[in-house]
């Protein structure tokens, strides 16, 4: 469980909280989201929609969980309790809130078609329902396992848009509501539940309610310290010059001393050792379906994707890392094919200012070689980089990280500074290992010819001055986003918020328990060049160059991370014997 530093004391008391927050995507929940990680909460944002929000800096993002569930369905609402539980622990608060956009207002009754109707009953009235109805488990499930929780309550909201189940909600109001105010203090003699009613919402008109005061009467309501004898309450939020401290205290005098105020940036956590980010891109293209994923039923709707990635999503990766600042910070791993293939894609690339490194012909596999093979077609890149650039390369990436013994010698031989294959450490370079090939085990022969361990080389066994920076399928985007018909890891179909929030986890792990670690991300254009996948990559790096600002984070070519890391060994005395 990663929760971040905390900002400086609340003044509602709420720093530490788990707020669990239904229609987080929607207006008022986002600026709900936005009010609670102010307040130093960790918030767990559950909608069936992405959520969008501007201006949220690293250390709050370490406090955000995003979860994609549908309110309106039982067992989505109790699996993201359980998921939200796992990542910050049982949630305190509940707030209750829709982000569907309610059309019955639109309609005289005669004329409100009935699916109208029961979309917006099935997320506004049974959503709250269930969202409450597994909240109460939850502070159930913790008061008979003998660790109370702290001040649980829940805050309902009407629905975004309009009034059209006024009637709805109002039962929810004023019978759920009231029955909840007993039921819940059975559970937990603090816990309390509380509606919130406004007007209309907008964003600047006069007399009208914005939805960043609805969420302060919400964090409000929350509050233990603020309003903890509340309970069983409908309080309406007006738009108009009076805060809502005012308006809260002409509904009920509630002794509040404290006027409600702008909320205070938070203190971000003392900085600590630098994390080195590398990104870089495999131009796969076409070459990739004829190398390690060749395959005699591959057809030219397969290859349509290889033409998509250097058309289509070389320009769209382009643009979207110099729109970032980074394309001159990342390095591209070229295919002889496809630079040959695609000359004025690749010219691009160059033109960025990247660095360019080595990644096959035809993204031929070593083990699908000949030795000699190997060293023709290393010689053959080389020249074609060479030619490209105007400077030899220093980098490889193995196809598919498929490289042998054989390969790593290759590599010194001709003088490369690194390769980005192997997996040693997944978050430090180390030099490349000098290690027989595995043999695989003979079961017929006595079990005493295979019961032995791995030997490697003469002391010291890792004699190559070759770098290699770790990568591989966990820190890429094409092995679980890419679909690719024959090929038996590919996936496609996966959520990209499930790969966001993996990589997220692992850089702020990473953050907290590694000294000087580096941060490899892979990209490549016929994955992360699709519609669907590469906004996803820009909300990712976008979240990564929050923590550039917080002096936490440097952006580097993988050349540049791989003499950092043999400059700082040679002053160690750890560079090995040739």
């Amino acid at each position: 469980m990663t929760t971040g530093s905390l900002p400086r004391r609340s003044f509602l008391g709420l720093e530490g909280q788990h707020v669990f927050i239904t229609g987080a995507a929607g207006a008022i929940g986002g600026e709900a989201v936005r009010e609670f990680l102010d307040h130093g909460c960790r918030v767990t944002a559950y909608d069936s929609h992405p959520l969008q929000l501007s201006g949220i800096d690293a250390e709050r993002f370490s406090r955000l969980h995003l979860l994609d569930g549908d309110v309106g369905d039982e067992e989505s609402i109790q699996t993201g309790f359980k998921k939200a539980q796992d990542r910050f622990g049982p949630a305190n608060i509940l707030v209750v809130n829709s982000s569907f956009e309610d059309k019955t207002n639109e309609y005289p009754i005669w004329d409100l078609p009935l699916d109208e109707w029961e979309k917006n009953y099935r997320v506004n009235v049974r959503g709250s329902f269930l969202a409450i109805k597994h909240f109460l488990r939850c502070v159930r499930e913790c008061q008979t396992s003998s660790t109370e929780l702290a001040s649980p309550a829940i805050v309902v909201t009407e629905t975004e848009t309009g009034a059209g189940l006024a009637a709805g909600k109002a039962g929810l109001h004023y019978g759920l509501l009231n029955t909840v105010r007993d039921e819940i203090k059975q559970l937990n003699p603090d816990g309390r539940i509380n509606a919130v009613t406004r007007g209309l919402i907008s964003e600047t008109g006069e007399n009208a309610t914005a939805p960043a005061d609805v969420a302060r009467t919400m964090a409000f309501l929350a509050s233990k310290r603020a309003a903890g004898h509340i309970s069983g309450q409908c309080i309406r939020v007006e738009g108009n010059d009076e805060s809502i401290a005012t308006k809260v205290q002409e509904s009920k005098p509630l002794a509040l001393q404290t006027p409600v105020q702008s909320i205070p940036p938070s203190l971000s956590k003392p900085k600590r050792n630098k994390i080195r980010v590398a990104v870089s891109i495999d131009l796969d293209a076409v070459s990739g379906w004829l190398g390690t994923n060749t395959h005699p039923d591959n057809n030219l709707a397969d290859y349509s994707a290889g033409f998509f990635a250097a058309r289509v999503g070389v320009p769209r990766l382009l643009r979207m890392l110099k729109k970032l600042d980074l394309a001159n910070k990342c390095t591209w791993f070229i295919p002889g094919h496809s630079a040959e293939s695609f000359p004025e894609e690749v010219k691009q690339v160059v033109a960025s200012g990247c660095e360019v490194g080595l990644h096959g012909y035809a993204h031929e596999g070593a083990y699908q070689l000949t030795p000699e093979q190997e060293r023709d077609v290393l010689v053959k890149c080389m020249e074609i980089a060479q030619n490209l650039t105007g400077k030899k390369p220093v980098g490889y990436r193995a196809p598919l990280y498929q490289l042998r013994e054989s390969t790593l010698d290759l590599l010194e031989e001709f003088g490369f500074e690194y390769d980005a294959s192997l997996t040693d450490h997944d978050c430090h370079p180390f030099f490349a290992p000098k290690r027989p090939p595995l043999t695989p085990i003979d079961f017929s022969k006595p079990a005493a010819s295979w019961m032995h361990p791995v030997k490697e080389t003469s002391s010291p066994p890792d004699r190559r001055p070759l770098v290699c920076v770790p990568c591989n399928y966990y820190m890429e985007d094409m092995t679980p986003m890419q679909f690719l018909p024959h090929c038996e890891n590919s996936q496609g179909y996966v959520d990209t918020r499930m790969i966001e929030n993996m990589w997220r986890d692992r850089f702020l792990w990473i953050r907290d328990n590694e000294e000087e670690p580096i941060f490899p991300v892979l990209m490549h254009p016929d994955t992360s060049g699709m519609a669907h996948v590469i906004g996803m990559l820009e909300r990712m790096l976008r979240w990564l160059k929050d923590w550039e600002r917080e002096g936490e984070v440097e952006f580097l070519q993988t050349g540049e991370i791989a003499r950092w890391w043999k400059g700082k060994m040679l002053k160690e005395g750890k560079v090995p014997r040739s």
